[in-house]
């Protein structure tokens, strides 16, 4: 097999498909290369489904992406023509602990400021929306323009969708080396054969330093064990169905590991999304180790905390577990979407951790508007592999 093309792009995941996508949209001609036999084979099928707008601190950087991406979920099924499954449902963010109050009361102050609707609810009012949540919380955050979707669909989706606009895909098929000549990219060289291309974008996920290494980088990325699990089904919540510990925010994702609570060391970070079977989403861990197996300590945690916040869940029967392993920044917890300054022409797409499918497509949009446009409709400093110079 000997190919050209414009963009080889690795991996074939929801952040690999979105970049495929748009880069074909703009008419570039793309190569997609995946190591395993099927799209969505790793940590794009294994997660919650969730698209929050108020995931993170309202100073955060990815704040205005988590505003574009929802804008580009609203229409992506019709585009596509291919049903994601994304419906805007809202998310309540709320906390079992009563000395939060007055913190909780800063974080919706802070959306607010940004532009953000969202309602400081007291936990007895909380209650009388939905019965079925615990009466200790005690205060809560509500904001309506957070999504759920399918993450298989939205990532076969955004394949099928490339692939009509000519991108092609080779499954089973193992970068090697990466043929740079005088500082460009020339081509990439698999296990089948040599594909000569100008741009290379490395959205390989957790194997991100891998590919890195092929043309001598150290990209600052290293897996994170997530573990999720769901339900068999039960009776629709009356009001939300995407609901969050605050604690994700607080503590953000990153395990501790000297910690002696159970749940810190595990990154144990509540969400939980009712699907519309009625079965519950109940994740997730972040724990620093590269095993994709589920575990029972892990299992134990995610039940406890979700019945902590929910207890109608206690003796609900779990019917399904899952894991895998996300990329996660470990300089700053922050994606990495950006060109190099050398070689000219790798670009990396990474590093989003639990939030791949939720910024797949801003992120796709922005990856195809560095390489053809060489700028973006979003500033992305912030996410620049130029901020490791002196840190990776």
């Amino acid at each position: 097999m000997n190919k050209n093309t414009d963009v080889v792009v690795m991996g074939a995941g929801v952040i690999g498909c979105a970049v495929a996508y748009y880069l074909a949209k703009k008419g570039c001609r793309v190569i997609v290369i995946e190591k395993k036999e099927r799209v969505c084979a790793e940590a794009s099928g294994a997660n919650l489904g969730g698209v929050p707008l108020t995931l993170l601190e309202p100073s955060s950087p990815t704040l205005e992406m988590h505003k574009e991406t929802l804008k580009l979920f609203d229409n992506l099924s019709e585009e596509t023509g291919y049903d994601m499954e994304f419906q805007r449902v809202g998310l309540l963010t709320c906390t079992l602990d009563e000395g939060q109050h007055s913190a909780m009361e800063k974080l919706a102050q802070g959306f607010q400021q940004k532009g953000i609707d969202v309602k400081l609810i007291e936990g007895d009012e909380i209650r009388k929306c939905e019965p079925g949540l615990s009466d200790k919380i005690a205060v809560g955050i509500e904001e309506e323009e957070t999504g759920i979707l399918n993450p298989f669909k939205t990532t076969h989706g955004l394949a099928r969708a490339a692939k009509k606009l000519g991108t092609e895909f080779l499954l089973a098929t193992e970068a090697r080396t990466i043929e740079v000549d005088k500082d460009k990219i020339t081509a990439v060289v698999t296990d089948k054969g040599r594909i000569g291309t100008e741009f290379v974008v490395n959205a390989a996920g957790a194997w991100t330093p891998e590919i890195g290494k092929m043309v001598g980088l150290n990209i600052p990325i290293e897996p994170i064990k997530g573990q999720a699990m769901v339900t068999e089904p039960v009776a629709p919540n009356q009001r939300w169905r995407y609901i969050m510990d605050a604690a994700y925010i607080s503590h953000g994702s990153a395990p501790d590991e000297d910690s002696e609570d159970i749940n810190m060391r595990l990154g144990i970070t509540g969400g939980w999304i009712q699907e519309n079977t009625g079965g519950w989403t109940i994740g997730s861990s972040h724990e620093a180790n590269s095993s994709k197996a589920v575990t029972m300590p892990t299992a134990s945690c995610l039940a406890r905390k979700a019945i902590e916040f929910m207890p109608r869940l206690k003796g609900v029967h779990c019917i399904r577990a899952w894991a895998n392993l996300r990329p996660y920044c470990y300089v700053d917890d922050l994606p990495i979407i950006s060109k190099v300054d050398s070689p000219s022409g790798f670009v990396i797409a990474t590093g989003h951790l639990g939030a791949g499918v939720t910024l797949a497509p801003i992120t796709g949009k922005l990856i195809a508007e560095l390489i053809i446009d060489n700028k973006t409709s979003l500033p992305i400093d912030a996410f620049s592999f130029s901020r490791f110079n002196n840190q990776a």
